[in-house]
Protein backbone atom coordinates (compact mmCIF):
# COMPACT_ATOMS: atom_id res chain seq x y z
CA UNK A 1 0.00 0.00 0.00
CA UNK A 2 1.33 3.31 -0.92
CA UNK A 3 1.87 5.87 2.48
CA UNK A 4 0.80 9.55 1.75
CA UNK A 5 3.21 12.59 2.80
CA UNK A 6 2.11 15.59 3.45
CA UNK A 7 4.61 18.34 3.74
CA UNK A 8 3.29 21.72 5.05
CA UNK A 9 6.49 24.16 3.50
CA UNK A 10 5.94 27.93 5.85
CA UNK A 11 5.53 30.90 3.81
CA UNK A 12 6.58 28.55 0.11
CA UNK A 13 5.06 31.20 -2.41
CA UNK A 14 4.32 30.15 -5.60
CA UNK A 15 6.15 32.48 -8.17
CA UNK A 16 8.84 31.53 -5.85
CA UNK A 17 8.33 27.88 -6.94
CA UNK A 18 7.91 28.40 -10.47
CA UNK A 19 10.81 30.56 -10.74
CA UNK A 20 13.01 28.43 -8.48
CA UNK A 21 11.96 25.31 -11.05
CA UNK A 22 12.77 27.33 -13.98
CA UNK A 23 15.85 28.25 -13.09
CA UNK A 24 16.78 24.65 -11.68
CA UNK A 25 17.66 25.86 -8.12
CA UNK A 26 14.67 23.10 -6.38
CA UNK A 27 15.98 19.61 -8.23
CA UNK A 28 12.96 17.60 -5.47
CA UNK A 29 10.08 20.05 -6.40
CA UNK A 30 11.16 19.81 -9.82
CA UNK A 31 10.95 16.26 -9.69
CA UNK A 32 7.47 16.36 -8.35
CA UNK A 33 6.24 19.34 -10.76
CA UNK A 34 7.20 17.09 -13.53
CA UNK A 35 5.62 14.03 -12.34
CA UNK A 36 2.52 15.63 -10.61
CA UNK A 37 -0.02 18.23 -10.79
CA UNK A 38 0.42 21.63 -9.73
CA UNK A 39 -2.37 23.78 -8.53
CA UNK A 40 -0.23 27.57 -8.58
CA UNK A 41 -3.48 29.38 -7.26
CA UNK A 42 -5.31 27.30 -3.89
CA UNK A 43 -6.48 29.38 -1.22
CA UNK A 44 -5.29 28.99 2.55
CA UNK A 45 -7.38 30.28 5.15
CA UNK A 46 -7.78 33.57 7.12
CA UNK A 47 -6.28 35.13 9.35
CA UNK A 48 -3.15 33.58 7.11
CA UNK A 49 -1.39 32.86 9.83
CA UNK A 50 0.19 29.78 11.43
CA UNK A 51 -2.60 28.37 14.21
CA UNK A 52 -5.62 29.12 12.65
CA UNK A 53 -4.38 27.40 9.25
CA UNK A 54 -3.14 24.56 10.49
CA UNK A 55 -6.05 23.69 12.65
CA UNK A 56 -7.99 23.96 9.40
CA UNK A 57 -5.34 22.21 7.20
CA UNK A 58 -5.93 18.75 9.90
CA UNK A 59 -10.06 19.41 10.29
CA UNK A 60 -10.88 20.35 6.53
CA UNK A 61 -12.87 22.88 8.65
CA UNK A 62 -12.69 27.36 8.70
CA UNK A 63 -12.10 29.01 12.35
CA UNK A 64 -16.00 29.35 12.45
CA UNK A 65 -15.87 25.16 13.19
CA UNK A 66 -12.80 24.61 14.68
CA UNK A 67 -12.77 27.94 16.85
CA UNK A 68 -8.90 28.62 16.90
CA UNK A 69 -9.25 32.06 15.49
CA UNK A 70 -5.52 33.23 14.75
CA UNK A 71 -2.19 33.39 16.65
CA UNK A 72 -2.95 35.67 18.73
CA UNK A 73 -6.30 36.00 20.07
CA UNK A 74 -7.85 37.01 23.24
CA UNK A 75 -9.78 34.35 25.55
CA UNK A 76 -13.05 35.97 27.63
CA UNK A 77 -13.66 32.93 29.49
CA UNK A 78 -10.49 33.54 31.00
CA UNK A 79 -9.58 37.04 30.63
CA UNK A 80 -5.97 36.63 29.15
CA UNK A 81 -4.86 36.54 25.79
CA UNK A 82 -3.93 33.50 24.08
CA UNK A 83 -0.22 33.84 21.98
CA UNK A 84 1.29 30.91 20.29
CA UNK A 85 4.46 31.95 20.82
CA UNK A 86 4.54 35.33 18.27
CA UNK A 87 8.04 36.69 18.55
CA UNK A 88 10.68 36.97 21.85
CA UNK A 89 9.32 39.79 23.21
CA UNK A 90 5.17 38.65 24.43
CA UNK A 91 6.50 35.57 25.25
CA UNK A 92 9.21 37.55 27.91
CA UNK A 93 5.86 39.69 28.97
CA UNK A 94 3.36 36.88 29.54
CA UNK A 95 5.73 34.89 30.26
CA UNK A 96 7.02 31.39 28.95
CA UNK A 97 5.28 29.08 30.66
CA UNK A 98 2.12 30.32 29.77
CA UNK A 99 2.42 31.23 26.10
CA UNK A 100 4.09 27.42 25.88
CA UNK A 101 0.93 25.83 27.43
CA UNK A 102 -0.86 27.50 25.28
CA UNK A 103 1.17 26.02 22.10
CA UNK A 104 2.03 23.03 23.33
CA UNK A 105 -1.03 21.19 25.92
CA UNK A 106 -4.16 24.05 25.03
CA UNK A 107 -4.46 24.58 21.52
CA UNK A 108 -5.13 20.91 20.87
CA UNK A 109 -6.47 19.48 24.53
CA UNK A 110 -8.92 22.75 25.03
CA UNK A 111 -8.98 24.94 22.18
CA UNK A 112 -9.31 23.49 19.09
CA UNK A 113 -13.07 22.33 19.26
CA UNK A 114 -14.31 18.34 20.24
CA UNK A 115 -16.84 19.02 17.61
CA UNK A 116 -14.89 18.49 14.86
CA UNK A 117 -12.49 15.61 13.72
CA UNK A 118 -9.34 15.88 12.69
CA UNK A 119 -7.40 13.80 9.85
CA UNK A 120 -5.69 11.51 12.38
CA UNK A 121 -8.36 11.01 14.47
CA UNK A 122 -10.68 10.05 11.14
CA UNK A 123 -7.93 7.83 9.35
CA UNK A 124 -7.28 6.28 13.14
CA UNK A 125 -11.20 5.70 13.55
CA UNK A 126 -11.24 3.75 10.07
CA UNK A 127 -8.57 1.83 11.05
CA UNK A 128 -5.35 3.33 9.67
CA UNK A 129 -2.44 4.71 11.19
CA UNK A 130 -1.46 8.52 11.05
CA UNK A 131 1.77 10.33 11.60
CA UNK A 132 2.51 14.04 12.99
CA UNK A 133 6.08 15.59 12.85
CA UNK A 134 6.56 19.12 14.19
CA UNK A 135 2.77 20.37 13.45
CA UNK A 136 1.76 22.37 16.57
CA UNK A 137 -2.05 21.06 15.37
CA UNK A 138 -1.74 17.44 16.12
CA UNK A 139 -4.80 16.33 17.55
CA UNK A 140 -4.92 12.46 17.63
CA UNK A 141 -6.94 9.24 20.09
CA UNK A 142 -3.46 8.81 21.75
CA UNK A 143 -1.50 10.44 24.76
CA UNK A 144 2.10 11.15 25.55
CA UNK A 145 4.03 12.75 27.52
CA UNK A 146 6.44 15.45 27.26
CA UNK A 147 9.61 15.90 28.04
CA UNK A 148 10.87 19.35 28.34
CA UNK A 149 14.88 20.18 28.55
CA UNK A 150 15.65 20.72 32.02
CA UNK A 151 16.17 24.47 31.42
CA UNK A 152 13.44 25.16 29.63
CA UNK A 153 11.16 23.86 32.48
CA UNK A 154 13.20 25.24 34.91
CA UNK A 155 12.20 28.77 33.17
CA UNK A 156 8.50 28.11 32.94
CA UNK A 157 8.29 27.25 36.53
CA UNK A 158 8.61 23.50 35.81
CA UNK A 159 4.98 23.77 34.41
CA UNK A 160 5.74 21.93 30.81
CA UNK A 161 5.67 18.39 31.97
CA UNK A 162 2.22 16.72 30.84
CA UNK A 163 0.72 14.47 28.14
CA UNK A 164 -0.76 16.00 25.19
CA UNK A 165 -2.48 14.80 22.07
CA UNK A 166 -1.29 12.79 18.85
CA UNK A 167 -1.81 10.21 16.19
CA UNK A 168 0.17 6.80 16.09
CA UNK A 169 3.49 8.39 15.46
CA UNK A 170 3.93 11.45 17.04
CA UNK A 171 6.97 13.82 17.27
CA UNK A 172 6.72 17.73 18.38
CA UNK A 173 10.47 18.31 18.17
CA UNK A 174 12.11 17.29 21.13
CA UNK A 175 9.97 17.46 23.42
CA UNK A 176 8.31 14.66 22.10
CA UNK A 177 9.92 12.32 20.20
CA UNK A 178 8.15 9.08 18.31
CA UNK A 179 7.55 5.81 19.06
CA UNK A 180 10.21 4.28 16.48
CA UNK A 181 13.36 1.70 16.84
CA UNK A 182 15.99 4.09 17.07
CA UNK A 183 16.54 7.36 17.96
CA UNK A 184 17.63 10.25 15.62
CA UNK A 185 21.08 11.03 16.33
CA UNK A 186 21.81 13.99 18.07
CA UNK A 187 23.01 17.18 15.99
CA UNK A 188 23.02 20.60 16.53
CA UNK A 189 19.54 20.79 15.26
CA UNK A 190 17.97 19.24 18.88
CA UNK A 191 19.50 22.21 20.81
CA UNK A 192 18.17 25.15 22.03
CA UNK A 193 19.79 27.37 19.10
CA UNK A 194 17.91 24.97 16.51
CA UNK A 195 14.22 25.64 18.20
CA UNK A 196 14.44 22.33 20.19
CA UNK A 197 14.24 20.06 17.06
CA UNK A 198 11.33 22.49 15.13
CA UNK A 199 13.17 22.84 12.27
CA UNK A 200 13.17 21.38 8.64
CA UNK A 201 16.47 19.58 9.54
CA UNK A 202 15.71 17.49 12.27
CA UNK A 203 11.37 16.86 10.96
CA UNK A 204 13.59 15.14 7.77
CA UNK A 205 15.85 13.13 10.14
CA UNK A 206 12.80 11.96 12.15
CA UNK A 207 10.40 10.85 9.01
CA UNK A 208 13.65 9.29 7.55
CA UNK A 209 13.57 7.22 10.70
CA UNK A 210 10.46 6.45 10.66
CA UNK A 211 10.55 5.27 7.24
CA UNK A 212 13.51 2.97 7.83
CA UNK A 213 12.13 1.90 10.97
CA UNK A 214 9.02 0.19 9.46
CA UNK A 215 6.81 1.58 10.88
CA UNK A 216 5.57 4.42 8.35
CA UNK A 217 1.90 5.50 9.12
CA UNK A 218 -0.29 5.22 5.81
CA UNK A 219 -0.38 9.07 6.43
CA UNK A 220 1.95 11.73 7.97
CA UNK A 221 2.02 15.61 7.96
CA UNK A 222 5.50 16.68 8.12
CA UNK A 223 5.96 20.66 8.78
CA UNK A 224 8.86 22.39 7.67
CA UNK A 225 9.15 26.02 9.30
CA UNK A 226 12.62 27.28 8.13
CA UNK A 227 11.75 29.33 4.86
CA UNK A 228 9.05 31.22 6.78
CA UNK A 229 11.28 32.56 9.14
CA UNK A 230 13.93 33.50 6.09
CA UNK A 231 11.54 35.13 4.44
CA UNK A 232 10.36 37.38 6.69
CA UNK A 233 13.61 38.79 7.42
CA UNK A 234 15.04 38.74 3.87
CA UNK A 235 11.90 38.57 1.21
CA UNK A 236 14.08 39.37 -1.49
CA UNK A 237 16.16 36.08 -1.35
CA UNK A 238 13.02 33.97 -1.37
CA UNK A 239 14.61 31.95 -4.19
CA UNK A 240 17.38 30.74 -2.26
CA UNK A 241 15.57 29.98 1.12
CA UNK A 242 13.22 27.90 -0.62
CA UNK A 243 16.20 26.28 -2.48
CA UNK A 244 17.54 25.50 1.19
CA UNK A 245 14.40 23.48 2.26
CA UNK A 246 14.67 21.81 -1.29
CA UNK A 247 18.40 20.37 0.09
CA UNK A 248 16.20 18.43 2.53
CA UNK A 249 13.74 17.06 0.37
CA UNK A 250 16.43 15.52 -1.72
CA UNK A 251 18.42 14.01 1.59
CA UNK A 252 14.62 12.32 2.19
CA UNK A 253 14.26 11.19 -1.79
CA UNK A 254 18.15 9.71 -1.12
CA UNK A 255 17.06 7.43 1.38
CA UNK A 256 15.23 5.44 -1.54
CA UNK A 257 17.18 3.31 -4.22
CA UNK A 258 15.78 5.94 -6.86
CA UNK A 259 13.78 8.79 -6.57
CA UNK A 260 11.07 6.97 -9.04
CA UNK A 261 11.29 4.52 -5.76
CA UNK A 262 9.59 7.34 -3.67
CA UNK A 263 6.97 7.53 -5.88
CA UNK A 264 6.09 4.01 -6.32
CA UNK A 265 5.84 3.83 -2.70
CA UNK A 266 4.34 7.50 -1.51
CA UNK A 267 2.11 9.92 -2.63
CA UNK A 268 3.57 13.11 -2.05
CA UNK A 269 1.40 16.17 -1.17
CA UNK A 270 3.78 19.71 -0.98
CA UNK A 271 1.65 22.79 0.07
CA UNK A 272 2.25 26.15 1.66
CA UNK A 273 0.28 27.87 4.50
CA UNK A 274 0.24 31.05 3.13
CA UNK A 275 2.58 33.67 1.10
CA UNK A 276 4.11 36.86 2.31
CA UNK A 277 3.53 40.21 0.96
CA UNK A 278 6.62 42.78 1.32
CA UNK A 279 6.33 45.92 4.08
CA UNK A 280 7.88 49.12 3.17
CA UNK A 281 10.87 49.95 4.95
CA UNK A 282 9.81 53.21 6.35
CA UNK A 283 8.12 53.36 9.69
CA UNK A 284 5.05 54.89 7.81
CA UNK A 285 4.32 51.54 6.58
CA UNK A 286 3.64 50.36 10.64
CA UNK A 287 0.10 50.90 10.80
CA UNK A 288 0.31 52.08 14.87
CA UNK A 289 -2.49 50.61 16.59
CA UNK A 290 -1.72 51.85 19.81
CA UNK A 291 -1.94 55.61 18.58
CA UNK A 292 -4.70 55.19 16.98
CA UNK A 293 -6.58 53.44 19.43
CA UNK A 294 -5.11 55.32 22.34
CA UNK A 295 -7.65 56.86 23.36
CA UNK A 296 -9.31 54.34 24.76
CA UNK A 297 -8.08 52.14 27.58
CA UNK A 298 -6.48 48.78 26.18
CA UNK A 299 -6.05 45.69 27.87
CA UNK A 300 -2.12 45.49 28.67
CA UNK A 301 -0.58 41.78 27.66
CA UNK A 302 0.96 40.91 30.69
CA UNK A 303 -2.37 41.54 32.68
CA UNK A 304 -4.45 38.84 34.26
CA UNK A 305 -7.88 40.48 34.37
CA UNK A 306 -9.94 43.58 32.60
CA UNK A 307 -11.26 45.87 35.31
CA UNK A 308 -10.95 48.68 33.82
CA UNK A 309 -10.33 48.09 30.43
CA UNK A 310 -12.39 49.03 27.18
CA UNK A 311 -10.63 47.37 24.61
CA UNK A 312 -8.10 44.19 23.97
CA UNK A 313 -5.79 44.62 20.64
CA UNK A 314 -4.48 41.13 19.40
CA UNK A 315 -2.11 41.96 16.58
CA UNK A 316 -1.82 39.49 13.69
CA UNK A 317 0.41 41.39 11.91
CA UNK A 318 -1.40 42.06 8.73
CA UNK A 319 -4.37 41.89 10.54
CA UNK A 320 -5.76 41.94 13.61
CA UNK A 321 -8.50 41.13 16.25
CA UNK A 322 -10.45 44.12 18.38
CA UNK A 323 -12.43 43.14 21.08
CA UNK A 324 -14.34 46.00 22.53
CA UNK A 325 -15.72 45.56 25.91
CA UNK A 326 -18.57 47.88 26.50
CA UNK A 327 -21.75 47.36 23.64
CA UNK A 328 -21.75 51.22 23.23
CA UNK A 329 -17.68 50.96 22.42
CA UNK A 330 -18.09 48.91 18.78
CA UNK A 331 -19.02 51.51 16.47
CA UNK A 332 -17.14 53.77 17.80
CA UNK A 333 -13.84 52.18 17.27
CA UNK A 334 -14.80 51.50 13.74
CA UNK A 335 -15.75 55.02 13.56
CA UNK A 336 -12.16 55.67 14.95
CA UNK A 337 -10.05 53.89 12.04
CA UNK A 338 -12.30 54.09 9.14
CA UNK A 339 -10.51 57.60 8.26
CA UNK A 340 -6.95 55.50 8.10
CA UNK A 341 -6.19 54.85 5.15
CA UNK A 342 -3.47 52.33 5.44
CA UNK A 343 -6.38 50.02 6.82
CA UNK A 344 -7.37 47.96 4.01
CA UNK A 345 -10.64 46.25 5.39
CA UNK A 346 -12.78 46.78 8.47
CA UNK A 347 -15.14 44.26 9.44
CA UNK A 348 -18.07 43.13 12.78
CA UNK A 349 -20.87 41.22 13.16
CA UNK A 350 -24.32 41.85 13.32
CA UNK A 351 -26.17 38.98 14.54
CA UNK A 352 -25.86 36.63 11.89
CA UNK A 353 -24.61 38.84 9.41
CA UNK A 354 -21.07 39.85 8.71
CA UNK A 355 -20.32 43.50 7.73
CA UNK A 356 -17.52 44.56 6.32
CA UNK A 357 -16.56 48.38 5.36
CA UNK A 358 -13.36 49.24 2.63
CA UNK A 359 -13.06 53.47 2.02
CA UNK A 360 -16.23 54.22 3.10
CA UNK A 361 -18.31 51.51 1.38
CA UNK A 362 -20.10 48.79 3.05
CA UNK A 363 -21.13 44.71 1.98
CA UNK A 364 -23.03 42.78 4.27
CA UNK A 365 -23.55 39.09 3.77
CA UNK A 366 -25.09 36.02 5.51
CA UNK A 367 -25.06 32.14 5.09
CA UNK A 368 -27.38 31.07 2.83
CA UNK A 369 -29.84 32.24 0.60
CA UNK A 370 -30.34 32.04 -3.09
CA UNK A 371 -26.60 33.11 -4.13
CA UNK A 372 -23.96 30.83 -4.77
CA UNK A 373 -20.18 31.34 -4.70
CA UNK A 374 -17.43 29.35 -7.07
CA UNK A 375 -17.22 26.95 -4.17
CA UNK A 376 -20.73 25.96 -3.73
CA UNK A 377 -21.43 28.12 -0.48
CA UNK A 378 -24.69 29.81 -0.46
CA UNK A 379 -24.85 33.18 0.29
CA UNK A 380 -26.87 36.47 0.74
CA UNK A 381 -25.29 39.25 -0.22
CA UNK A 382 -26.56 43.13 0.02
CA UNK A 383 -24.54 46.60 -0.55
CA UNK A 384 -21.23 46.99 -2.44
CA UNK A 385 -20.04 44.28 -4.10
CA UNK A 386 -16.53 46.12 -5.14
CA UNK A 387 -15.90 46.25 -1.07
CA UNK A 388 -14.68 42.20 -1.25
CA UNK A 389 -14.17 42.77 -4.95
CA UNK A 390 -16.91 40.07 -5.92
CA UNK A 391 -18.36 39.35 -9.54
CA UNK A 392 -21.30 37.34 -10.81
CA UNK A 393 -19.98 35.07 -14.20
CA UNK A 394 -22.24 34.70 -17.02
CA UNK A 395 -24.14 31.81 -14.98
CA UNK A 396 -24.75 34.12 -11.48
CA UNK A 397 -22.01 32.47 -9.15
CA UNK A 398 -19.78 34.75 -6.89
CA UNK A 399 -16.35 35.07 -7.99
CA UNK A 400 -13.48 36.64 -6.66
CA UNK A 401 -10.47 38.72 -7.31
CA UNK A 402 -8.32 40.28 -4.84
CA UNK A 403 -9.82 38.48 -1.85
CA UNK A 404 -9.98 34.72 -2.36
CA UNK A 405 -12.84 32.99 -1.25
CA UNK A 406 -13.17 36.12 0.80
CA UNK A 407 -17.39 35.36 2.08
CA UNK A 408 -16.29 31.69 3.94
CA UNK A 409 -12.97 32.98 4.98
CA UNK A 410 -14.18 36.28 6.17
CA UNK A 411 -17.18 34.42 7.92
CA UNK A 412 -14.67 31.85 9.68
CA UNK A 413 -12.56 34.35 11.33
CA UNK A 414 -15.88 36.65 12.60
CA UNK A 415 -17.76 33.92 13.58
CA UNK A 416 -14.87 31.73 15.22
CA UNK A 417 -16.38 33.68 18.36
CA UNK A 418 -19.35 34.33 20.20
CA UNK A 419 -18.13 37.79 21.31
CA UNK A 420 -18.38 41.13 19.76
CA UNK A 421 -15.30 41.27 17.80
CA UNK A 422 -13.81 43.49 14.71
CA UNK A 423 -10.97 42.44 12.17
CA UNK A 424 -9.27 44.58 10.40
CA UNK A 425 -6.47 43.93 7.82
CA UNK A 426 -3.62 46.11 6.96
CA UNK A 427 -3.22 47.06 2.71
CA UNK A 428 -0.76 45.93 0.73
CA UNK A 429 2.60 46.61 2.20
CA UNK A 430 1.92 47.42 5.56
CA UNK A 431 1.86 45.82 9.03
CA UNK A 432 0.01 46.54 11.86
CA UNK A 433 2.65 47.82 14.93
CA UNK A 434 1.19 47.42 19.13
CA UNK A 435 3.48 46.61 22.12
CA UNK A 436 5.43 43.93 22.28
CA UNK A 437 4.48 42.32 18.90
CA UNK A 438 7.21 41.71 16.62
CA UNK A 439 7.58 43.80 13.30
CA UNK A 440 8.95 43.51 9.56
CA UNK A 441 9.53 46.51 7.83
CA UNK A 442 11.68 45.87 4.69
CA UNK A 443 10.74 42.58 5.25
CA UNK A 444 8.03 39.63 4.80
CA UNK A 445 4.45 39.77 6.40
CA UNK A 446 1.21 38.06 6.25
CA UNK A 447 -2.35 37.84 8.34
CA UNK A 448 -4.34 39.67 5.32
CA UNK A 449 -7.34 38.45 3.37
CA UNK A 450 -5.68 39.76 0.13
CA UNK A 451 -4.38 37.31 -2.60
CA UNK A 452 -0.81 38.11 -1.88
CA UNK A 453 -1.11 36.63 2.10
CA UNK A 454 -3.65 34.14 0.52
CA UNK A 455 -2.75 31.48 -2.63
CA UNK A 456 -0.14 28.80 -2.01
CA UNK A 457 1.03 26.47 -4.43
CA UNK A 458 -0.84 22.76 -3.84
CA UNK A 459 1.68 20.16 -5.64
CA UNK A 460 0.73 16.64 -5.94
CA UNK A 461 2.88 13.24 -7.14
CA UNK A 462 2.92 9.90 -7.24
CA UNK A 463 -1.00 9.15 -8.05
CA UNK A 464 -3.22 9.58 -11.12
CA UNK A 465 -5.78 11.09 -9.18
CA UNK A 466 -6.40 15.13 -9.58
CA UNK A 467 -7.14 17.47 -6.97
CA UNK A 468 -10.51 18.60 -7.82
CA UNK A 469 -10.10 23.03 -8.55
CA UNK A 470 -11.05 25.55 -7.60
CA UNK A 471 -8.72 24.31 -4.23
CA UNK A 472 -8.79 25.34 -0.89
CA UNK A 473 -6.27 24.64 1.74
CA UNK A 474 -9.82 22.81 3.54
CA UNK A 475 -10.00 20.31 0.94
CA UNK A 476 -6.82 18.78 1.41
CA UNK A 477 -8.28 16.55 4.58
CA UNK A 478 -10.48 14.97 2.77
CA UNK A 479 -8.11 14.42 -0.18
CA UNK A 480 -5.90 12.80 1.79
CA UNK A 481 -8.54 10.37 3.35
CA UNK A 482 -9.78 9.33 0.06
CA UNK A 483 -6.11 8.85 -1.15
CA UNK A 484 -5.62 6.72 1.87
CA UNK A 485 -8.60 4.75 1.42
CA UNK A 486 -7.84 4.54 -2.25
CA UNK A 487 -4.87 3.23 -2.19
CA UNK A 488 -5.59 0.92 0.79
CA UNK A 489 -8.00 -1.02 -1.85
CA UNK A 490 -5.82 -1.24 -4.57
CA UNK A 491 -3.31 -3.89 -2.30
Amino acid sequence: MKKVLLFLIDSMMTDVLLNCIQKGKTPALQFFHRNGQLIPDCVTVFPTMTASIDCSLITGEYPDRHKVPGLVWYDPSEQKIVNYINGAEPVLTIGLAQCARNVVFDMNDRHLSSEVQTVHEELEEKGFTSGSINVIAHRGRKRYNVHPPFLLDAAAGFSLEGTTSGPTIFSMGTLVKPAIFREVPWSMSQSPAGSLGINDVYAIDVLIEVVRSGMQPDFTLIYLPDNDHKVHKSPRLAEDHLAQVDKQLVRFLDTFDTWEQALERNVFILVSDHGQTVVGSTEEHNVNLDQLLEGYATHQLQSTNIQGDELVICNNERMAYLYPLRDDLLFQVIETLSGEGRIDLIAWKEGEWAKVMNRGELLSFRRGGTLRDQYGTAWTVEGEWKVLDLYQDESGVIGFDSYPDALSRLYGALFSQDVPVIIITAAPGYEFLSKHMPTHLGGGSHGSLHKQDSLIPLLIAGTNRPFVQPARLVDIKSYVIQEVTTQAALV
